[in-house]
């Protein structure tokens, strides 16, 4: 009996222990339910993923870069050769000998003034350059020391002249005018000084002792050889004689012809006018060029007006020059034109014969870069940024240049006849648009965030 119940036990203990099978058709069916749930996730996430990438690219992808439309003055142009021409007098040479100049070029001097001393013994050039300038320093002293006057006591209208010259130096800095600033500086530091003088109750009594002294010393050590020459008329002063002065006058300039012209860069200098020379004084601030040029081009110039001419021999100085007149020719295609100017800037060039760069025509109007231009229903133009939408303006192109285009400047239909650059046009390209220069899709109406 106690086997039988022993042998029971063991036989549902064995019965227990065997796992039941789960019919093939739900094993199947339990991995099928999870193959899709895993899909549909990744399926949604890709949705996802989908729908936020088109929205990236209908609201903010539509990445688009912009440039602000610029205002533009240029002028397209061509090296030609141009020939120089003064109203010049000679400085004769009085003594043999080494000149020292005390008169700078380009500087206004007055009949009888002295403008050279000539030395047997080079040492006293060396010692007169140094009492020119203790010359020239005491000079900015004296006029730096304080008065009674009001106008050099009065701390607020130093402070007044000082903005001024300064505001005025800028403007002339952004015009290119640095000869004009070069002539401020001696006024401006005498202003300073004064103004250094008042708050700082600094007096130059003793740096002006210290100079007068040393001045007094070095003329004592001059060997006394020397000879004086004085400006036989007024003008501008100029050290250098380059022995053409008897060739490119303004004499010979109203008579220039077109064959006069050719022989002109034929000239040679006359050695002897050199030789026998202190110098020469310029009579007046105008002087001139003449230059060949195409007579297509030369048609695009007008007699009287101002044009911009670059000379490389100056560091590429710009000068308006004024077109006084021109010499045609009947047997060549080349027009002569001559131009006038009146600026003469510090240590500007005055070679004879020298290379220029003349305006074959000139373009005003609103800069953009050339990759901004679009084709739109047969008109050309640019899409331009218009609060938060893209709006296309049809722009007309004057000038195309490496990559950038200059276009015109829409006029005003209140005032048709007016120049008016601030004017905004709706249709059309104005200056200060956000133009477009890149992006993707861009279309006119176009929103963007």
């Amino acid at each position: 009996m106690a086997n039988k119940k022993t042998k029971e036990t063991a036989v549902a203990v064995k019965t227990r222990g065997i796992k039941r099978k789960t019919p093939l058709g739900k094993r199947l069916l339990k991995i099928s339910k999870r193959f899709l749930a895993q899909f549909g996730t990744a399926i949604l996430a890709v949705s996802v993923v989908a729908y936020v990438f088109l929205q990236l690219m209908l609201n903010v992808g539509t990445l688009i870069d912009t440039e602000v439309a610029s205002y533009a003055n240029i002028a397209d142009s061509q090296e030609l050769e141009a020939f120089l021409f003064r109203d010049e007098f000679l400085i004769p040479s009085r003594e043999v000998g080494t000149d020292c100049f005390l008169a700078t070029d380009g500087e206004k001097v007055r009949k009888d003034q002295n403008v050279a001393i000539t030395y047997s013994d080079p040492e006293d050039v060396k010692i007169q350059a140094r009492i020119s300038e203790i010359d020239k320093r005491i000079d900015v002293l004296e006029k730096s020391s304080l008065s009674t006057g009001a106008s050099t006591t009065n701390i607020t209208m130093i402070d007044s002249g000082i903005d001024k010259l300064v505001l005025e130096m800028v403007r002339r800095a952004d015009d290119n005018e640095f000869d004009k600033i070069i002539r401020k500086r001696e006024e401006l530091l005498i202003l300073m000084n004064r103004r250094q003088a008042l708050t700082q109750s600094h007096s130059y009594a003793v740096e002006l002792s210290s100079l007068t002294h040393e001045r007094k010393l070095l003329v004592e050590s001059l060997s006394g050889v020397s000879s004086t020459t004085t400006a036989p008329k007024s003008g501008y002063f100029y050290s250098n004689v380059d022995g053409y002065e008897n060739i490119f006058t303004i004499d010979k300039l109203q008579e220039l012809t077109s064959e006069d012209f050719e022989h002109l860069a034929e000239s040679s200098p006359d050695q002897s006018i050199i030789d026998n020379s202190s110098g020469k004084i310029v009579l007046t601030s105008t002087w001139y060029i003449a230059v060949g040029v195409n007579k297509r081009v030369a048609e695009t110039f007008k007699d009287g007006n101002f044009y911009p001419i670059t000379f490389q021999y100056s560091n590429n100085t710009q000068l308006n020059m004024k077109l006084e007149r021109r010499i045609a020719r009947t047997d060549t295609d080349t027009t002569i034109l001559v131009f006038s100017s009146k600026d003469m800037p510090s240590g500007f060039d005055y070679s004879r014969c020298q290379t220029i760069e003349l305006p074959k025509a000139q373009y005003e109007g609103i800069r953009i870069s050339t990759s901004s231009l679009r084709m739109q229903d047969g008109k050309t133009g640019v899409y331009v940024v218009v609060g938060t939408k893209v709006v296309f303006k049809e722009a007309e192109v004057l000038y195309n240049h490496g990559g950038y285009s200059v276009c015109a400047i829409p006029k005003n239909p209140a005032y048709p006849n007016r120049r008016d650059i601030e004017y905004s046009s709706k249709t059309k390209l104005s200056l200060h648009d956000a133009v477009v220069i890149n992006g993707i899709d861009i279309y006119d109406g176009m929103r963007i965030h």
